[in-house]
């Protein structure tokens, strides 16, 4: 019952956001306090009333010296009013805490439709976390709301997305002909987060801790890091925030 009226409430064309942030305790850019919060990262997957799912935009600011939570914030907002007038969603506590405290400390930022996105606002974003804890149980995800722990058993239980997603048919501007849905030798359904690890040929990300990471290591401008190094990097970011969002989807 409260699944079904939560949903009733949801409004096409879905979109679902995935931030990555860092809070360093030493800050990258000038008058920023220890801790202070850097948004470099998003991702905005949209899911139409057709069944269609598209990878919308993206955001990736990476310039060595450059705060980039402005540019962040005017980009999430020209993707929201350009992709949106339906639900939008996001997976947790995290990118409703990032955009409060983005909109906060730039108040003179032209961002008319994040406020409303934020808790109590007129179009609050819907926490799929939250929804997936009080209303969705699914064997093998060992009871927890994740979405890396949910991801594996719900490919492993749907037909739908097996047919969806079982060719490589997925394309974007980081994947080209990408089959999400595979089976090992043994007929086991494979995680996509192993899929992505395995397509990479060495800065692999897949996890926020390694989105991190790779982030501070861009920003070390006392470190020499070679073009081909940068650039996997930047491709790895990429691949996995778009991978977030799409699971998500």
């Amino acid at each position: 019952k409260y699944l079904i009226e939560e949903m009733a409430t949801w409004q096409y064309p879905f979109s679902f956001i995935d931030f990555e942030t860092i809070a360093p305790v030493l800050p990258y850019f000038k008058g920023m306090a220890p801790y202070e919060l850097v948004a470099f990262q998003f991702s905005h997957h949209v899911l139409h009333e057709n069944g269609r799912v598209e990878h919308a935009s993206q955001f990736l600011k990476i310039e060595p010296g450059v705060c980039p939570n402005e540019s962040f914030l005017v980009a999430l907002n020209e993707s929201i009013l350009e992709n949106g007038g339906g639900s939008v969603f996001r997976w947790g506590a995290h990118e409703n805490t990032v955009l409060a405290s983005l909109l906060k400390n730039c108040p003179h930022v032209d961002a008319p439709a994040l406020q409303p996105l934020l808790n109590g606002g007129e179009h609050a974003m819907v926490d799929m976390s939250k929804v997936a804890t009080k209303g969705y149980f699914i064997s093998g995800s060992h009871g927890s709301s994740s979405i890396k722990r949910l991801l594996l058993p719900t490919l492993q239980a749907s037909l739908d997305l097996e047919k969806i997603y079982g060719n490589p048919s997925y394309t974007s501007d980081n994947f080209t002909d990408m089959q999400w849905f595979q089976k090992d030798k043994n007929g086991k359904v494979r995680d996509p987060y192993e899929i992505l690890v395995e397509q990479e040929s060495v800065s692999a990300i897949a996890d926020g801790g390694g989105a991190m990471e790779a982030y501070n290591i861009l920003q070390c401008q006392n470190v020499s890091i070679e073009e081909e190094s940068k650039s996997s990097l930047l491709c790895s970011l990429l691949r996995y925030c778009e991978l977030d969002t799409l699971a998500m989807a």
